[in-house]
């Protein structure tokens, strides 16, 4: 009987994850495709401002005085690294780290020592690294690129989840996360190249890159992939919380959801760079 109620009970947890992650793919896709580049970077900042909610939930700073500066930071960083020069960007970076030091030290006493690092961090790990969609976005052929990213994220994650799921012996980082497997990891990373692949067949021609080049594009980006999500599993491990919050019913917060595509962006960004330099 009780094992009757654990069934159903994962059985409805996965109908919520498949149900809300259907929907939040077919946001995302639809914003790739159809949004122009000044409504995409809009919701690279809602996706920036819930990410540092999070982020200060996760350590019991969610009240606004702690997290609202940091919000206004990251979204400055990610718009000058965007849409200004490097100089302004580099100045932006330097201008919010002395405000976030100033503001610990006039504020904040009793949590100075929290309260500093998580601003800091993120800043970094939300407003600079997301804004690398855009970043992604502007490239040539960038819809196409940017869509071929998240292929590869959901691919490894979704195959992960079932994969561990279904053959998960051995864990894979217990201390940081005990639900991962290496039989998962393992599984979501060769499916996510399996499926990249498939998808090069609607771009080879477009796109122009090499079999080697957009394998290695995608084992690259997958290998950061699984790194940002175990990051992300470090951060709550080190807060004592199992998910980032509660938004997405079925996956905990936007940062349980994103995780993975926080640290593959970047990744995802310069190897591709690299090889857009030399085609030929």
């Amino acid at each position: 009987m009780k094992r009757g109620l654990e069934d159903l009970e994962k059985l409805k947890i996965d109908f919520k994850r498949f149900i809300f992650g259907i929907l939040f793919g077919i946001v995302i896709i639809l914003a790739i495709f159809l949004l122009n580049r000044l409504e995409f970077f809009f919701i690279c900042i809602i996706l920036i401002a819930l990410s540092v909610y999070e982020l200060f939930s996760i350590f019991d700073l969610n009240k606004y005085r702690y997290f609202i500066l940091p919000e206004i930071l990251s979204i400055l960083v990610a718009f000058t690294f965007i849409f200004l020069t490097p100089s302004i960007f580099i100045f932006v970076v330097f201008l919010s780290i002395f405000l976030i030091i100033f503001k610990n030290i006039l504020f904040f006493k009793n949590d100075a020592g929290k309260s500093l690092f998580i601003d800091i961090f993120s800043v970094f790990y939300a407003g600079f690294f997301i804004s690398y969609l855009l970043k992604i976005l502007d490239l040539d052929s960038g819809r196409l690129l940017l869509m071929l990213l998240f292929i590869l994220v959901w691919a490894s994650d979704i195959f992960a989840y079932y994969g561990g799921r279904h053959f998960g012996r051995r864990r894979l980082f217990f201390s940081l996360s005990p639900k991962k497997t290496v039989e998962g990891a393992l599984t979501g990373f060769l499916f996510a190249i399996l499926t990249a692949l498939v998808f090069r067949i609607f771009i080879a021609n477009y796109r122009g890159f090499t079999l080697f080049s957009f394998t290695a594009i995608s084992v690259l980006t997958v290998i950061s992939g699984m790194i940002g999500d175990l990051a992300e599993s470090l951060v709550k491990r080190i807060g004592g919380k199992k998910d980032s919050g509660f938004l997405i019913p079925g996956h905990g917060g936007i940062l349980d959801r994103i995780d993975s595509l926080i640290l593959a962006a970047p990744s995802f960004y310069y190897v591709t760079l690299f090889f857009l330099n030399h085609k030929n």
